[in-house]
């Protein structure tokens, strides 16, 4: 047996193990919707269960570092439990009820999803990094009875004309009805229960990215949400299987061994990789650390200080970090890096093994719609299947669907689309554009990718992302992931435009780490060493300045595209 199916075979056998019926994680059916699904037996009913089990549980551990003072998990309930108060006693929130929360990362968000779950209300999660116009329009089309914004943010929900109750962190209380939240801390008392919740009921509601346009609300409901906490658990579980395995030990020998997870925080709460950074630290009762502003230097001395274990961010992060040559024994403490996000470059694992070699590595696949990771992969799974997103969630179904709809074989490329557990229950108020993406119980990922023998899911495009030039499909990640790979290049991006005779053709818009420019001649022989010649741009540009990005680091491609058009 190869060594890559060996390292399927020893997943899948410690999987069993773990989700047989005697397992920590063992796995029933219920009746969703008509439909049959698998999911964890002993999923928690609520997200504040999980949260009140894990405060109860590390009460004197530090869980948030914020400008270097420390908070333990009592203190981040105690405040938790004063915020949930004056939810209820001064705005009467109730299950089902939406409170918004817009601020860039900091203790009081923390605080402020404990309290919200702790009511039974719907966070609704705003992007903090929006334009003006768009936090208006997302605050508006979410309704929310009370909106906890930072002091810059509550200007900008204020001038929007939403009348929504403001409670203010930090800076001027604007015009209009709104409350301080310190003020509201140091008054409110203990909640009261709150009123239950089923599986089903709304849990929080996140944006989309908006890459490709107007961001839309995801709803998220408890039962998405805390299988998503007993995949994470279930991922460490596997982990210190996998490795007890490998040096012959006993896994609860080698799990008293392990430290609690420690991460610095870099991806925004507002989107799933925050929330599964910050749960994934919970669960083993870990900490993050809150690094206000994105710097790769403050960044290592951060890990340094804080001998902190986990790294996750965008690509985009992990590449400014490797480019600055961390000095070894500054980040000696990381054991697991982990680009997430979007779509990691093949190249990324490797780069990371050489500066970091000492740190493991973890790459996934998921979405917003699909409460984070849909499939993950480390350790010697991903070093024999580097190009891998990894095994599919126990609880999960993933296949790949052809142009004529017929499911493809192993092998196949085609459109990736997945059920079970953690798919959302839908758009916030927009049911047509839920049902174009959801047929039956199957989400329609708009990924294109295969699976192959051993069930591996391999990561393609986006299925928009394909250029179709004289009959031949031509991926752009494919092209993309050529010239990163070169070195050359920090930034990079490939669409097609309209050709008469072709029908389309390849341009890549480009930024070499130093801002100069090349003839377009050797760019296009970078893409030549590995790529067919078909798919060689037949433009190339230098000058379109420093590309838009997202709030968790994707290129915007879709203004990218619009600016090279003029």
């Amino acid at each position: 047996m190869t060594a890559a199916l060996e390292s399927v075979s020893v997943y899948r056998e410690l999987e069993s193990e773990l989700t047989g019926p005697q397992g920590p994680f063992a796995l029933t059916t219920l009746d969703v919707a008509g439909e049959s699904m698998r999911v964890y037996r002993e999923t928690p009913g609520s997200l504040d269960d999980v949260l009140r089990g894990l405060t109860d549980a590390y009460a004197d551990s530090v869980l948030v570092v914020e400008e270097d003072v420390e908070y333990t998990y009592g203190d981040v309930a105690e405040l938790a439990d004063r915020l949930a108060g004056a939810l209820d006693t001064e705005y009467r929130i109730e299950a089902g009820q939406r409170v918004g929360v817009i601020m860039r990362n900091q203790l009081a968000f923390v605080v402020s999803l404990m309290a919200i779950a702790r009511r039974g209300a719907v966070a609704v999660l705003f992007n903090s990094r929006e334009s003006p116009g768009q936090i208006g329009a997302a605050v508006a089309d979410a309704s929310c009875v009370v909106v906890i914004a930072d002091g810059a943010r509550a200007a900008l929900v204020r001038e929007s004309d939403v009348l929504a109750e403001l409670i203010v962190v930090g800076g001027e209380l604007p015009a209009g009805p709104a409350r301080d939240y310190a003020d509201l801390i140091a008054t409110g008392s203990a909640s009261p229960e709150p009123a239950a919740v089923t599986a089903d009921s709304p849990c929080l509601i996140l944006f989309t990215s908006g890459t490709s346009g107007r961001s839309k609300g995801v709803v998220l409901t408890q039962r998405n949400v805390c299988t998503m906490i007993m995949n994470l658990r279930l991922i460490k579980e596997m982990n210190i299987a996998v490795n007890a395995r490998k040096y012959g030990m006993e896994a609860d020998a080698l799990r008293d061994l392990m430290p609690k997870l420690s991460a610095l925080l870099i991806f925004p709460l507002f989107h799933t990789s925050g929330l599964v950074s910050l749960l994934t630290t919970m669960t083993s009762g870990g900490f993050v650390v809150i690094l206000r502003r994105w710097d790769p230097t403050a960044a290592i001395e951060m890990i340094s200080r804080h001998k902190l274990a986990m790294l996750a961010g965008p690509p985009m992060v992990i590449t400014d970090l490797l480019s600055v040559n961390p000095p070894p024994e500054a980040v000696a403490s990381l054991v697991n890096i982990s680009p997430a996000g979007q779509a990691t470059p093949p190249d990324l694992v490797a780069r990371i093994g050489a500066v970091l070699p000492s740190a493991g590595r973890s790459v996934g696949w998921g979405m917003t719609e699909a409460t984070g990771s849909i499939c993950t992969a480390g350790g010697d799974l991903l070093a024999a299947h580097p190009d891998s997103s990894g095994p599919v969630s126990p609880v999960m179904d993933v296949r790949v669907v052809d142009p004529a709809g017929s499911v493809a074989p192993p092998g196949a490329i085609g459109e990736l689309q997945a059920r079970g557990p953690l798919i959302m229950a839908g758009y916030l108020d927009r049911p047509e554009e839920t049902a174009a993406v959801l047929d039956g119980s199957w989400y329609r990922t708009g990924d294109l990718g295969y699976l192959d023998d051993n069930g591996l899911v391999f990561v393609v495009d986006r299925k928009k992302d394909i250029v179709i030039s004289a009959g031949e499909n031509i991926y752009c990640a494919e092209v993309e992931y050529a010239l990163m790979a070169s070195g050359l290049f920090a930034e990079v991006a490939v669409f097609g435009v309209p050709h008469e005779r072709l029908g389309e053709t390849v341009v890549a818009v480009v930024n070499t780490h130093d801002g100069r420019e090349m003839a377009v001649a050797q760019v296009q022989d970078i893409v030549r060493e590995t790529l067919a010649e078909y798919k060689i741009p037949t433009d190339v540009v230098f000058d379109l300045g420093p590309l838009p990005r997202n709030a968790t680091g994707k290129i915007l491609k879709r203004k990218v595209r619009e600016a090279y058009s003029g």
